[in-house]
């Protein structure tokens, strides 16, 4: 109970922090009192706002993705020099399950060859020149 108290409170703290941050930087609107040509100037401006708000985010997303990458590289150089290598986490098989997989490869191969073995024949090659004699 104490911990989901102190985390209930860091969350508030955060909160409040966050709200503190926002209106530092954008100051609350006043509508009142203004006609349509100052609304739309403020629309305006507020619009502009946000596009170059959002270039900066952009901006900063790819810069993170870059260096994301970078560190994920920088990692593969540094274990190949200490010679640590991340083993891959192999995903468990029951040994019934191989066996039986195997005789399945066993029945669909046996079903193959038997199906060969059931056509009839034609009585003729299948690969023979087709001669046509002429008569005289």
């Amino acid at each position: 109970q104490k911990a989901a108290e102190d985390l209930k409170k860091q969350q508030e703290a955060d909160a409040e922090a966050k709200r503190k941050l926002i209106e530092g930087r954008m100051p609350p609107l006043e509508l009142s009192g203004k006609d349509q040509g100052q609304l739309e100037k403020l629309v305006r401006s507020l619009y502009q706002r946000v596009v170059s708000l959002e270039d900066e985010k952009y901006d900063w997303e790819i810069k993170l993705a870059k260096q994301d990458v970078e560190i994920n590289e920088l990692t593969i150089k540094v274990n190949d020099i200490n010679g640590k290598f991340v083993k891959p986490v192999l995903k468990k098989i029951s040994k019934t399950e191989q066996k039986m997989a195997k005789f399945d490869k066993e029945k669909l191969k046996s079903k193959r060859e038997g199906f060969r073995d059931q056509l009839k024949s034609t009585g003729q090659s299948k690969f023979a020149l087709d001669e046509k004699e002429e008569s005289k």
